[in-house]
């Protein structure tokens, strides 16, 4: 057994197919066209036809009509990543076409998620002709009514689960998943779907060398939008990301390369799916947790270097004040957990849990303890909630079973958020810890499993692997780094480092060959290695830039006495 008491499954152990067969086989490329397109994605050759979304060749055309008639148009985001950088993409091609735009963002807390009748009233008190939901408005099905009982159109852009009622008093949908769309990838975020509507836009109205050059500077948005919203890594959200991340080395948004200085990215640094979501994300993010998204997105639309300065800075100062937050309310949220009436889910809730970080205590105790979790803001006669889960629990679903005792709710299936009564929440409690015990599957006694790769020799690590792999970047969800076993490794120079000493550093011999290895958070395992003399490893492989010289090291995530 392994330290962390993991069950290791190898996913390949074919011994006709070499490492780099083994590694594109695991992720089902095994034909000769899809090796060249994965290996060598392209961003002028490699997108979709944005047309083959349904509604898309009418909300051009409509959205066409306005701009040529100065139509007042407005763009209605939600407050996350995902629908700011959204938002940012759309304002950015309105206004670069010549539209009359302007743009509105919810207040997570005055007026929650999606479109309100309040922001309908207001864009006809505005004189608004044409408004445009981002990563929001699936489920706005009475707002969208109302807006076209007053004559304001809408047209949707949104990725969320469908509902079982669609807006459809909407002048277009733009949804991959909605019936009928036959658009070849399903897995576009909000800012994805913004970016397909904005490429539709750009390609009817520019031509040459000035349409690729809109279409590239709007990727490093995009790219913010798919990678924290957690849009799986494969096929168009790929090629968003590579060349999101290469745009965004030198992007041409000002107030984004404030906001990158405040992050502490160096110009020489290579960025990857990290930088967004632990650097940049973040950031963004805290605005529309705990302040006003609307300083998210006047950073990335400004073109004022000291107005952008100071924007990036606040958000710096909102985010440092959010990670204290999230670290008080996980302690209390622990507590409560150790109280709980069923180990199936987890549901807790206090008047001092902002409604901003919710979400990522929700997540935290899901991830940490592996059940679903609710996390709910107790406003007096109400309550907010944001809902996370593992993939064997679909919690669109338990909400939806559940539904009579919500005021709203809505999300993924592994994500998602709802508004209660007070006066109904026992009972919403208790029924949902009986879902959870029929639906939620949790095995006391079975290992969590780590899903392996393949077994991997001396001989084969070296540095043609390492650039095979860098083809296959960017990694995330759906395109993971791969993951090896090294068999009989034998150690030297075991150590604990780090403040607190809780990672471990070693130099790992296979074969002839030797590796620095590092293995963070496991620094407790260091006396139980020790009394093995070979270990196997799992781990990644990473270069260890130093100087200018480059060296493969293993990052090991687990260990185990080899059986020699």
């Amino acid at each position: 057994m392994s330290v962390l008491n993991k069950d290791w499954q190898i996913k390949n152990q074919d011994p006709n197919l070499g490492i780099t067969e083994k590694l594109l086989a695991n992720r089902g490329i095994t034909e000769q066209e899809q090796i060249q397109s994965y290996l060598y994605p392209n961003y002028k050759k490699g997108f979709h036809n944005p047309f083959l979304m349904k509604d898309m060749d009418k909300a051009v055309a409509r959205i066409k009509k306005a701009v040529h008639g100065q139509e007042k148009i407005m763009i209605f985001g939600d407050y996350d990543v995902d629908g700011i950088s959204g938002t940012a993409i759309l304002y950015n091609t309105l206004k670069i076409m010549g539209g009359r735009v302007s743009y509105r963002l919810p207040h997570r807390v005055k007026d929650g998620y999606g479109l309100s009748n309040a922001f309908i009233e207001e864009f006809i008190k505005l004189g608004v002709n044409l408004a445009i939901t981002v990563d929001c408005g699936i489920s706005c099905k009475s707002q969208i009514e109302l807006a076209h009982n007053y004559g304001l159109e809408v047209i949707v852009t949104d990725h969320h689960t469908i509902p079982e009622e669609m807006p459809d008093k909407a002048f277009a949908i733009l949804h991959t998943m909605q019936p009928g769309c036959e658009y070849p990838f399903k897995g576009l975020t909000g800012a994805g779907v913004a970016y397909k509507l904005a490429s539709a836009l750009i390609t009817d109205n520019f031509k040459g060398g000035e349409r690729e050059e809109y279409l590239y500077a709007l990727l490093d948005l995009a790219s913010l939008g798919t990678v924290a919203d957690i849009g799986p890594i494969r096929d168009e959200n790929r090629i968003i990301v590579k060349y999101g991340l290469e745009a965004l080395k030198n992007t041409r948004w000002s107030g984004l390369q404030h906001l990158k200085d405040q992050a502490g990215i160096l110009p020489e640094e290579k960025l990857n799916i990290g930088t967004i979501g632990f650097k940049i994300g973040p950031r963004i993010n805290a605005a529309g947790r705990i302040d006003h998204p609307y300083y998210a997105l006047q950073l990335l639309l400004s073109e004022d270097g000291e107005k952008g300065k100071q924007l990036a800075e606040h958000l710096e100062k909102l985010n440092q004040s959010r990670q204290q937050m999230v670290i008080k309310a996980m302690l209390e949220a622990e507590t409560q957990y150790t109280g709980r009436r069923s180990d199936k889910i987890f549901v807790a809730w206090s008047p001092d849990w902002h409604v901003g970080i919710l979400g990522l205590i929700a997540g935290k105790i899901s991830e940490k303890y592996g059940v679903p979790a609710m996390i709910l803001q107790d406003f007096g006669d109400y309550l907010v909630a944001s809902a996370r889960c593992p993939a064997t629990f679909n919690v669109v679903e338990a909400l939806t079973a559940n539904r009579d005792y919500l005021e709203h709710f809505g999300g993924h299936a592994q994500a998602a958020g709802f508004n209660i009564r007070k006066d109904r929440l026992e009972d919403f409690v208790r029924n949902m810890e009986q879902y959870a015990e029929t639906h939620f599957m949790k095995d006391k006694d079975a290992n969590p499993i780590l899903n392996i790769d393949c077994e991997i020799q001396a001989d084969d690590i070296n540095e043609s692997l390492m650039k095979f792999m860098d083809q296959m970047e960017p990694f995330g969800v759906g395109n993971e780094q791969p993951l090896f076993l090294v068999k009989n490794a034998k150690y030297n120079f075991l150590r604990r480092v780090g403040k607190e000493s809780n990672h471990l550093s070693f130099l790992a011999q296979t074969g002839f060959k030797k590796f620095s290895t590092i293995a963070y958070k496991l620094g407790e395992f260091a006396d139980q290695i020790a009394q093995s003399p070979s270990v196997d490893i799992v781990c990644y492989l990473d270069r260890n830039e130093w100087k200018g010289r480059h060296q493969i090291q293993f990052r090991a995530v687990d260990f185990r006495p080899s059986n020699v």
